[in-house]
C-alpha cells in the first residue's frame, strides 16, 4: 500500500512518525504523496488548545481524500488519541482506526485488517532501539534521538504524563548505538530530546552526565544539542561537562515557565525564582558563549499584573538568546484546569504580546551583536534563490536560520564557515568564507 503521514506537534512526535514510516516500509509498504496515498496517517498533538485545533483541522482536511482521492483508510495516532479516542470516534466517523502512543512499531496491524478495531490502546509511549527501522524526515546531516519517553513530573498545567505515561529511559548502549549508526549514515548533528532530560536514567540506575560522556565519544558527530533541561537537575559537574566537551554544544534549552515564587509553587514546578537565577548565573559564568533558550507561560490561573511584571522584568534582565511563550491553556484532567481565578483570554493575549515584544527587542540586539563574527554552519536547503543554513546557536524546528546569497555552489549537508553580515529579530544573513 502507498502511505502518507502528517506529523504534527513536537520533535518527539516527529521521531515517532519516522519510526512508523520505517516499520511500514519494512512490512513492504511504499511511502507516497498525500494525493497518491491509499492509507493516510495523522500523528496528532494534544498538548494545548491550539495544538488540538491544528490536529482536528488536519484530520478533517485529510478525511476529504477518502472522498476525492485514493485514500481507503484514515488512521489517527499520537497524543490526542490517548486523551480523546472515544470522543473522536463518535465525532469523526471517517477515521478507520485510532492508535495510541504505545506500540507504534506495530501500527501495520491496522493495514492488514480489512475492518480493524476502531480504537487500539497499549500502555502509552514507545521505546525503540538502534535496529528499529526508521525513515528520517529531517535533512540527511541532522537527526533527533529520543532518549526517554514520558514524564514523571507533576506540573499542574501539564497533561503529558497522562498521554505519554511515566518516564521510561532508554539504555545508554541503545542511545549510543543509535548515534553511532546515524553517524555511519552521514548524520553530523544529533539533537537529543526528552520531556525531562535532566531526569534521564534515574529509572534505570544511570544519569544524564554518564550518557553524554559516552555519546560524545562517537566519531564524526560534530554537534550534540540537548533539549528540555529542567532547573532541578542541573549540577555543577553537568555544567562542567557541557563546557569541556567540544562536540556538546553550549545550548541550554530550559523551559522555566515563570519566575514568581507563588506562581511556580502553584504550577508545582518544585523550584524557586532565586534558584532559577542562580542556575542562569552559573551557566553564564561557567560556559563560554552559552546559548540560553526558554519557554514561558503567561496568564496562569491567579497570575496578577505584578507577577506578570516580575516575569517581564526577568526576561528583560536575563536576555535569553531564544525565548518563546504560551498563553496558558485550561486543560481538563489537570490540577490547574480546575483552579479558580482563570485569567481572561484578552488579558492573556495582552500579556503575551508584551512579553514577546520585550523578547523581540532582546533577540534583535543579540543577533546584531553577531555581525562581523564567523561561525560554522550546516547548509540545509535552497529557498528563493538563497541557501538556508544553521549555525550552532540555531536549533532545528524552533529557532531561526542563516541565509546565504547563492553566489557560489554549495553542497547541501556540508559544514561551511559563515561570516554574519546582517540580522533581524529571528534570522541571520551571512556569506561563506573560503
Amino acid at each position: 500500500m502507498k502511505i502518507y503521514i502528517e506529523s504534527l506537534g513536537c520533535s518527539k512526535n516527529l521521531v515517532d512518525s519516522e519510526l512508523i514510516l520505517g516499520s511500514l516500509k519494512k512490512s513492504g509498504h511504499q511511502i507516497s504523496s498525500v494525493e497518491e496515498a491509499e492509507v493516510i496517517i495523522v500523528n496528532t498533538c494534544g498538548f494545548i488548545g491550539d495544538a488540538k485545533k491544528e490536529s482536528l483541522d488536519a484530520i478533517l482536511d485529510l478525511s476529504e481524500y477518502k472522498k476525492t482521492g485514493n485514500c481507503k483508510k484514515l488512521i489517527v495516532t499520537g497524543c490526542m488519541v490517548e486523551r480523546y479516542s472515544q470522543e473522536l470516534s463518535r465525532e469523526i466517523p471517517e477515521v478507520d482506526a485510532f492508535w495510541g502512543t504505545g506500540n507504534l512499531l506495530k501500527i501495520n496491524e491496522v493495514l492488514e485488517q480489512e475492518k480493524p478495531e476502531k480504537i487500539n490502546h497499549y500502555p502509552p509511549g514507545t521505546l525503540y532501539d538502534p535496529d528499529s527501522p526508521r525513515i528520517m524526515l529531517t535533512p540527511s546531516h541532522s537527526a533527533f534521538v529520543k532518549v526517554s519517553e514520558g514524564c514523571s513530573r507533576t506540573c499542574s498545567f501539564c497533561i503529558i504524563p497522562k498521554m505519554r505515561g511515566i518516564m521510561k529511559s532508554r539504555t545508554i548502549d541503545s542511545i549510543v548505538g543509535e548515534i553511532d549508526s546515524l553517524a555511519q549514515k552521514g548524520v553530523r548533528e544529533i539533537n537529543l530530546i526528552a520531556q525531562d532530560m535532566t531526569s534521564y536514567g534515574r529509572d534505570i540506575g544511570t544519569n544524564l552526565e554518564t550518557m553524554l560522556r559516552e555519546s560524545a565519544k562517537v566519531q564524526d558527530i560534530k554537534w550534540i544539542r540537548i533539549h528540555y533541561w529542567y532547573p532541578w537537575g542541573i549540577t555543577d559537574s553537568l555544567v562542567e561537562l557541557i563546557g569541556s566537551e567540544n562536540n556538546i554544544l553550549p545550548y541550554i534549552d530550559m523551559p522555566l515557565q515563570h519566575i514568581n515564587d507563588r506562581v511556580l509553587k502553584s504550577m508545582d514546578r518544585k523550584t524557586t525564582g532565586s534558584r532559577i537565577r542562580d542556575i542562569i548565573k552559573k551557566l553564564r559564568t561557567s560556559i563560554d558563549d552559552v546559548i540560553l533558550r526558554t519557554t514561558l507561560i503567561v496568564g496562569f490561573p491567579g497570575e496578577t499584573e505584578d507577577e506578570f511584571e516580575e516575569l517581564l522584568e526577568f526576561v528583560e534582565e536575563t536576555k535569553f538568546e531564544r525565548a518563546g511563550a504560551f498563553k496558558y491553556s485550561q486543560e481538563e484532567g489537570t490540577p490547574a484546569g480546575v483552579m479558580g481565578e482563570q485569567v481572561p483570554e484578552e488579558i492573556k493575549e495582552e500579556r503575551f504580546e508584551r512579553l514577546m515584544q520585550t523578547q523581540s527587542e532582546v533577540s534583535f540586539t543579540k543577533n546584531k551583536s553577531l555581525i562581523g563574527t564567523v561561525h560554522e554552519g550546516f547548509v540545509e536547503s535552497v529557498e528563493n534563490g538563497n541557501y538556508v543554513a544553521r549555525i550552532s546557536s540555531q536549533a532545528p524546528e524552533v529557532d531561526g536560520y542563516t541565509y546565504i546569497k547563492r553566489e557560489q555552489e554549495l553542497i547541501l549537508g556540508d559544514m561551511v564557515d559563515i561570516k554574519i553580515i546582517g540580522a533581524d529579530i529571528y534570522d541571520l544573513f551571512g556569506e561563506v568564507i573560503d
